[in-house]
């Protein structure tokens, strides 16, 4: 993937301290109290800037003196903070493949400062965006912060990841248009109140989180092609958004139009059959290809624009994370209602077929956006040239221990689109092929 800056969360992302932030807001409403002001004015001081903020208006006490007393306390408790195993790691691969880094952070500048300092930290990081330097309104989960942020690495949103641990920073994360990663299993650090928000990626330490860069931007994208001219140049289009161009693999199946020009000025890998093999042909060169680069994980994306890329992230999650070895997009789980119903009988049908050779039945096994990972690609052997390739991939990724995974996915369809892939003769065609291919 084409990363250029990730962005990082620091209380319970990038590093912990013993004392939990429920113990600072107590602490800050005993002293609020002392000051003489009511249980009621104070109220959960959930979040605690913004309530300070509340308090003044309500009052009139100067805001400084409100927010020292949480300056003072935020301080004090990073003089016992620490970096979770991994960090250090994490931000040094990022730095070795000059990927810039950020923090971003509700903690006031001065206790951010020290605790990157103290652990190690600073100059490691590029930039440092804490609750100080942004009007109210612009903190998490609002995207102004990783927005500053963003500016001052001079990084777009699409080629950003943002890492926290909680779902303030996924759903700033998503405002802004970044890539999210959630870090669910540091307790130390985390915030004192829980919001709900699905991460692109999740994963469980920071430890785990270099695994998933690593599979990231390893990550190489196949498009088998014929005479695709219509279309193509909008795909590559979508994928560059988040792919380098060297990760992204066109199979120019003997395409008779311009198909290959288009790709060929999109600078991307372009592959050329000089007659055309079929769809499975155009998948075994770009699989075996991007396994001779290198690939980690390998993403099959349709040329005639029926996927989405914001889809393509989703079918990677499971891969990426290791829970599965290869993840299909099904348009049966997700939104069928561009989905015209003779297609839909038509992949059920091979859907069943599929399952009798497989001993695996997958909703949508016509589907082609998959992600594997080079292990799973590694064991799979293509022999089937045409359409029937799209079964022969499940029945080999599950007779060789593949872990598969479904993942929900909307179906899109033009008129044009509507004119490719299979229809009711091309699934009797399949099902024949794969009955004698595999009682060979």
């Amino acid at each position: 993937m084409d990363v250029r800056a990730v962005i990082f969360d620091l209380d319970g992302t990038l590093i912990g301290a013993p004392q939990p932030f429920s113990e600072i807001k107590e602490e800050l409403r005993r002293r609020l109290l002392g000051m003489g002001l009511g249980e009621e004015l104070i109220g959960d001081l959930t979040p605690m800037y913004e309530s300070l903020i509340r308090i003044s208006k309500e009052t009139g006490m100067p805001f400084e003196e409100l927010h020292s007393i949480q300056v003072e306390l935020e301080v004090e408790r990073m003089k016992e903070s620490y970096a979770f195993e991994g960090t250090l790691e994490v931000l040094g691969f990022l730095r070795e493949r000059g990927i810039k880094t950020a923090v971003v952070t509700r903690s006031c500048r001065e206790a951010a400062l020290y605790a990157l300092e103290k652990n190690g930290l600073a100059g490691m990081i590029d930039a440092v965006i804490a609750r100080d330097d942004v009007p109210p309104d612009q903190l998490k989960p609002n995207p102004g912060q990783l927005l500053h942020a963003m500016e001052a690495l001079g990084v777009e949103a699409s080629k950003t990841i943002a890492v926290g641990d909680h779902g303030y920073d996924v759903i700033s994360a998503r405002k802004a248009g970044a890539i999210s990663v959630l870090v669910s299993g540091h307790e130390s650090g985390r915030m004192s109140f829980s919001v709900e928000a699905e991460p692109d990626f999740e994963v469980d330490t920071m430890g785990d989180l270099l695994s998933l860069l690593q599979r990231l931007l390893s990550t190489y994208v196949v498009v088998p092609a014929y005479n695709e001219e219509k279309t193509i140049g909008k795909v590559l289009d979508d994928l560059l958004r988040y792919f380098r161009r060297d990760e992204v693999i066109v199979v120019n199946d003997g395409s008779k139009d311009g198909t290959e020009g288009i790709a060929r000025s999109r600078g991307v890998h372009v592959l050329t059959h000089l007659v055309n093999r079929g769809l499975g042909g155009a998948l075994g060169t770009g699989l075996s290809y991007a396994l001779r680069k290198g690939a980690e994980l390998i993403l099959t994306f349709d040329a005639d624009g029926q996927h989405l890329i914001e889809d393509a992230i989703r079918v990677m999650r499971p891969v990426a994370e290791g829970r599965a070895d290869f993840a299909v997009g099904s348009r049966l789980k997700g939104d069928v209602s561009q989905m015209p119903a003779v297609k839909r009988f038509g992949n059920a049908v091979l859907d069943v077929v599929t399952a009798l050779f497989a001993g695996k039945y997958v909703s949508d096994s016509q589907s082609g956006l998959r992600c594997f990972s080079r292990d799973c690609a590694g064991k799979i052997r293509i022999t089937c040239d045409r359409y029937a390739v799209s079964s022969e991939i499940i029945i080999e990724a599950s007779k060789a221990g593949c872990k598969i995974a479904e993942v929900p996915i909307r179906a899109v369809y033009s008129e044009y689109s509507m004119k490719k892939g299979t229809n009711v003769f091309e699934g009797l065609k399949i099902a024949l092929n794969l009955l004698f291919d595999k009682l060979r």
